[in-house]
């Protein structure tokens, strides 16, 4: 009986996660898919295209911090097992580093002295989004290996967001930490 009570309360907190989250999950995936479109069908030299990916990331930043962190805080008050705060916090982190590496493939693919360090023969964007999966795992973790390296003054703007974004993760999840409870 208490597995089965257990398994109802995981449940019901991942429908609660994906809820709060997939307004923000179905915006990222839209954005990167509108990205693909117009890295396709937009002639790159006359639309100001880094001025609306910057936009966009700065959008996206600001949503992040404050609405999504805001829900998450709600949802913390509420589960108390270490598990469930890792998903939460997994969760928001792949959106994050998601996110941002397909705005640096954007920009990559809109001008490639944008970054340095991409292999020269990744002319498709999902392989330049493989390289920029690996760009933003290592700026979000703050290890910045400095193999690729942003160039223009756009792209190092987008790299400062995320950074900013990844210390407010972090800070906001220290914070809440005095709340988990591993009796659970």
């Amino acid at each position: 009986m208490l597995k089965k009570v257990n398994h109802i309360k995981e449940n019901s907190f991942l429908r609660l996660l994906l809820g709060k989250t997939a307004i923000l999950l179905f915006t990222i995936l839209g954005v990167g898919l509108l990205y693909i479109v117009l890295m396709s069908f937009i002639d790159h030299q006359s639309f100001p295209f880094p001025i609306v990916i910057l936009i966009l990331a700065v959008i996206k930043t600001i949503l992040i911090s404050s609405n999504i962190l805001k829900q998450l805080s709600k949802m913390i008050r509420y589960c108390h097992s270490l598990e469930r705060l890792l998903w939460m916090f997994g969760l928001l982190i792949g959106i994050s580093i998601l996110s941002f590496a397909t705005d640096y493939t954007c920009l990559f693919q809109f001008d490639h002295t944008t970054f340095s360090g991409v292999p020269a023969y990744s002319d498709t964007y999902i392989y330049n989004l493989y390289h920029f999966l690996y760009f933003s795992v290592t700026t979000f973790s703050t290890v910045g290996f400095g193999d690729i390296a942003p160039v223009s003054d756009i792209a190092r703007f987008v790299v400062m967001l995320e950074i900013f974004l990844s210390f407010l993760i972090i800070v906001f999840a220290l914070a809440n930490i005095k709340k988990i409870h591993l009796n659970e």
